[in-house]
């Protein structure tokens, strides 16, 4: 199944994985979207299932985009395969974009052996052809752009389900919701926790117990924990989940940022409590989905128990110990507990 995005049919997921079942491939795969642990897990696949293990030395060709040019990849999509087989040749991060003007690359693309198999792998570059209508044409002449973002809430309550399944577990959408606000949105991450979750439970249900019992707090979730604890007056427990940040080694910027993005949230909550606006609204303009959906009830339910004066102050604070973090020679931690104690102020 195709949709188009950004003037591209992209093929879902459901589709690549029948090609690559049925040894369908296409000559050229463009694997890119938001979700880092699909993409890296399609790209592997695709070139794991199209080259005959017995000659994968010699068939399968890797390159990093940024340091390979047109005629690398070139040379070696156009060798014959040994074996009679089909070759594969993955680049990681190529700048599609920047050559979109070049005839010969144009060309070559469209031209692509039929023996050869080439995937583009955009783990941090960004993909988006739109601009270019030849490049587009270039694409869809030989193969096919396969998108993967970050699933919304009910998708990853259905992952997270079927994990759990696999699994020998169960897993219901409110634990799914707390699990996935506990240890990130992340797929790699959730999928991981979910081994140790599972492990640990034995079978049955899943619960919330169990997941604080041994799932690894994300850096959000942790930061979150300190800014109830802050709106609690717990000034203690607040410095104690600081030193445990510190212990994990979080940049001081990363932790920083992450409480700034809390206290945004609770300030969008409170200006949409004023304006009489849902939840849901807020949600679909400021492009809360997955985890960020959980993230933003939460912020909600703290609203109700700051005034807005307090949390404007807050953010003062915190964009003042934003300051300092980049421009002063203090002690990063020095100035994290400063923010602490002053945010403890402002609820005092």
């Amino acid at each position: 199944m195709k949709r188009k995005v950004s003037g591209v049919a992209v093929i879902n997921e459901a589709e690549l994985k029948r090609q690559i079942a049925e040894g369908a491939f296409a000559r050229l795969y463009v694997v890119c979207g938001s979700e880092d642990f699909l993409k890296q897990h399609y790209a592997a696949l695709l070139c794991e299932r199209a080259v005959d293990e017995a000659f994968r030395d010699f068939n399968f060709h890797r390159f990093e985009g940024k340091d390979t040019d047109l005629n690398e990849i070139a040379q070696a999509m156009e060798a014959v395969p040994l074996g009679g087989g089909r070759s594969c040749v993955m680049v990681r991060d190529y700048p599609l974009e920047g050559v979109a003007g070049d005839p010969d690359w144009l060309r070559f693309l469209r031209e692509l052996p039929e023996h050869g198999l080439l995937v583009f792998w955009m783990n941090t570059a960004e993909f988006r052809p739109k601009k270019s209508k030849a490049l587009l044409e270039a694409i869809e002449a030989a193969g096919h752009v396969a998108e993967f973002n970050r699933p919304d809430m009910a998708q990853l309550t259905r992952i997270l389900a079927s994990g759990a399944k696999k699994r020998g577990c169960q897993m219901d959408r409110a634990t799914a919701e707390y699990f996935t606000q506990t240890v990130g949105g992340e797929l790699n991450t959730l999928y991981n926790e979910m081994d140790k979750l599972c492990a640990y439970a034995g079978g049955g249900g899943l619960t919330r117990a169990q997941i604080d019992a041994v799932c690894v707090k994300s850096v959000d979730a942790k930061s979150f924990d300190m800014v109830k604890a802050v709106a609690a007056g717990d000034g203690g427990r607040a410095i104690r989940l600081l030193d445990e940040l510190f212990q994990q080694k979080i940049a001081p910027q990363m932790l920083l940022g992450s409480l700034i993005a809390h206290y945004v949230d609770m300030f969008r909550a409170a200006v949409a409590k004023q304006s009489r606006r849902r939840s849901e609204e807020l949600a679909k303009i400021f492009d809360y989905k997955g985890s960020k959906v959980y993230r933003l009830k939460n912020a909600g339910a703290m609203a109700e128990r700051i005034k807005m004066p307090q949390i404007l102050r807050c953010l003062e604070l915190l964009d003042d110990a934003d300051r300092r973090l980049k421009s002063s020679g203090l002690d990063n931690r020095l100035v994290m507990e400063q923010c602490i104690f002053s945010l403890l102020s402002v609820r005092a």
